[in-house]
């Protein structure tokens, strides 16, 4: 049996328009012209949303919405208003509205927040671990992370500011032999330049046997560079040393702002953390871990892994604090997100990860002699099987909505998604 939506609505129209998308998804609509007949529908049968005018002839929106939630088991509720003013939101979030729409309504924004509402997207399993990540560069950043914390030489990490260097510390220091010891952190750019040498010496002092972390090296002045290579050639450090740079120590050493033989120094094991940019497949788990309760909608999810994320996974626990402040449901949909993450033009990066995935998959495709290359049409096959059989998922498993999107002709597509 098809979910049902009272829409409560006394504009004919627009109730006909929100009719015809209920319809589309597969709901049953039910029209109440009034505030008192859709709290009598509401007392005689159970729906599963309640879409909801403010402006209604007999009693307001806003009263109606108080009478839901005193129901035995209230469904959520979308306000629609033609007149939105502060208090009027306050209010209606204050009685729990799920969503609040303004006139004139975007049907395709309302379409997808219905869809949401029977059919989130599910939250991935939230990890256990401080560090979450499945994609090849973390899994290549967790072998290197493991092996720091099995031994107790220095170990640089790098990475672009906000990829989770602080984080990989604390990791490999938790889960080492010095894990009972202080880790102590050292950034030279918090102190005077007149200063930042007796800091350091306190830092070091702070450590004692445990691990001396310091941050953003890479900024630091040719003589406080000295001073540190003077403290561990003398043998003034007993702390394990953790360093961390946003910039390549080694293209710093080329061109002669880095100590080489600091660097080398340093630089024993070295843990390489990507940009979020080319880790998007982890981005569902990152967000599980910091959404709560909360499903992200497929809209959310797509906006989120096409952002370039210049702040990388600081940036993206920022954007997804903001959207659970504003959520008033229980999904996340893309007005929830900051709006620079959904009004933007839109980043080439996803086109440059596909381009270098693919380039990759054909060196391993390809190499060997000219007799055991794969035929164009089976590499093409390949490609497009895979590009078929995700878009399908996005349409419900539905080929005839699919061809229609794809503007193909369907008989065409079954034969292709029978050939896969």
């Amino acid at each position: 049996m098809s979910p049902a939506i009272l829409i409560i609505e006394d504009e004919y129209a627009l109730a006909a328009a929100l009719s015809t998308v209920v319809r589309r998804l597969d709901a049953t609509p039910v029209v109440a012209a009034s505030g008192q007949s859709g709290i009598d529908k509401l007392t005689a049968q159970p729906f599963s949303l309640v879409l909801l005018d403010v402006g209604l002839p007999d009693i307001s929106g806003l009263k109606v919405l108080e009478k839901i939630q005193k129901l035995p088991k209230p469904p959520p509720v979308i306000i629609i208003t033609a007149h939105g003013t502060l208090d009027t939101a306050l209010e209606a979030r204050r009685l729990g509205a799920r969503e609040y729409f303004l006139k004139p309504l975007d049907l395709a924004a309302i379409q997808r927040t219905i869809r949401e509402v029977f059919a989130p997207v599910k939250a991935a399993p939230r990890s256990e671990t401080t560090m979450i990540g499945t994609s090849e560069p973390m899994q290549r950043a967790f072998a290197a992370i493991a092996q720091a914390s099995g031994c107790d030489t220095p170990v640089l990490l790098q990475g672009p500011p906000g990829s989770g260097k602080s984080l990989a510390a604390e990791v490999i220091h938790r889960h080492s032999a010095r894990s009972d010891k202080p880790l102590a952190v050292f950034r030279a750019d918090e102190w005077p330049e007149d200063r930042a040498e007796a800091a350091l010496d306190d830092a070091i002092h702070q450590a004692a046997e445990g691990v001396i972390f310091l941050d953003e090296i890479s900024t630091w002045p040719k003589p406080l560079q000295a001073v540190l290579m003077h403290r561990i050639t003398a043998g003034k450090l007993r702390a394990r040393l953790f360093t961390a740079s946003s910039q390549d120590l080694a293209a710093k050493v080329a061109e002669g702002s880095f100590r080489e033989d600091l660097f080398y120094a340093l630089a024993v094991l070295r843990v390489i953390l990507p940009p979020l940019r080319e880790r998007t497949g982890d981005i569902p788990a990152l967000a599980a871990s910091r959404t709560s309760d909360l499903a992200l909608s497929a809209e959310s999810l797509a906006a989120l892994k096409s952002h370039a994320w210049p702040g990388n996974v600081r940036e993206l626990q920022t954007a997804l604090a903001h959207a659970v402040a504003v959520c008033g449901g229980n999904t996340i949909l893309p007005h929830h997100l900051p709006a620079h993450l959904t009004t933007s033009e839109p980043s080439n990066h996803l086109e440059d990860s596909m381009k270098r995935s693919l380039a990759a998959w054909l060196d391993q495709k390809t190499t060997g002699d000219d007799d055991s290359m794969p035929a164009y049409d089976d590499l093409l096959e390949t490609v497009e099987a895979s590009m078929l059989e995700t878009l399908l998922q996005r349409f419900d498993q539905k080929p005839t909505r699919l061809a229609a999107a794809l503007k193909m002709n369907r008989a065409t597509l079954r034969r292709k998604l029978k050939e896969d």
